[in-house]
């Protein structure tokens, strides 16, 4: 995945989190991505399709420059979008708290919220959500979150992570040449030479699988027959449990009879 952001990042120059969010919407087509960039007709409707500001069209009065105080020890530089007057007081739109712009931070579609409202929308929408790969502004305007503001913005190490899998996830979807391990706690993808290979082995793990359906390997069933097997044992479960939860054994005749309420029905 970092390859192929640097590869495209080489060639169009721009922002690393740019590019990401550029290959996200384009399934992660690199060369799809270029020939729609390179047209003049359409990069602003480009821009515009992937919800990010135009890059070479940004607001003057816009910068990018603010330290923020992440933790009670240390203190980290963020390059987050906020207004030109650092010493002013401005008004969180989330939790409207009057705070220093020091304590403010926004997007380059100039909405600003505090940090501590943007930490707790980022970790619902990663943790809570599932969301990382294309988290919308709180302003609920149609630009996305880079991945520059959000890993600046979160502390919590298990956020951190969470995101980044997240984003590889996205990756692994799109690429068919890749899939996820399912073997037991592991969080490795295993990428093959050829999109039609039968079975893979995870080099972490030494879990061998199907490349096809991401199942255990299941020679010599086919995947489409595994499948309907696997449809018919959770058909069965779900009518076992329905009959375990609506019907008894008659207590005279022995067979299977039907609940209501506290009479027995034939």
């Amino acid at each position: 995945m970092v390859e192929c952001i640097k590869e495209v990042n080489e060639v169009i120059k721009l922002p690393s989190t740019t590019v990401r969010l550029l290959l996200h919407h384009f399934r992660w087509d690199k060369e799809k991505l270029m020939e729609r960039f390179y047209d003049p007709n359409h990069q602003d409707e480009l821009f515009r399709q992937a919800h990010i500001v135009n890059p070479f069209k940004k607001s003057p009065h816009l910068q990018t420059q603010l330290s923020n105080s992440l933790n009670r020890s240390t203190r980290r530089q963020t390059s987050v979008t906020t207004s030109t007057s650092p010493s002013t007081n401005q008004t969180c739109i989330i939790c409207c708290s009057i705070k220093s712009s020091h304590d403010m931070a926004g997007l380059e579609c100039g909405h600003i919220f505090c940090i501590e409202c943007w930490r707790h929308y980022l970790t619902t929408k990663i943790m809570d959500e599932g969301i990382g790969q294309t988290i919308p502004c709180p302003a609920k305007c149609d630009i996305l979150v880079d991945d520059k503001t959000v890993l600046n913005l979160i502390e919590l190490p298990e956020v951190r992570r969470k995101y980044q899998h997240l984003i590889t996830n996205s990756f692994v979807e799109c690429n068919r040449n890749m899939r996820w391990c399912p073997g037991t706690n592991c969080t490795n993808a295993v990428k093959a030479s050829y999109c039609d290979v039968a079975m893979v082995t995870c080099t972490t793990c030494k879990t061998s699988f199907c490349f096809q359906c991401g199942q255990s390997w299941h020679e010599p069933i086919k995947c489409k027959w595994l499948k309907k097997w696997q449809k018919k044992c959770h058909d069965d479960s779900e009518t076992s449990n329905w009959i375990a939860a609506n019907t008894k054994e008659c207590p005279k005749c022995h067979a299977t009879i039907g609940k209501n309420k506290k009479n027995l029905i034939y």
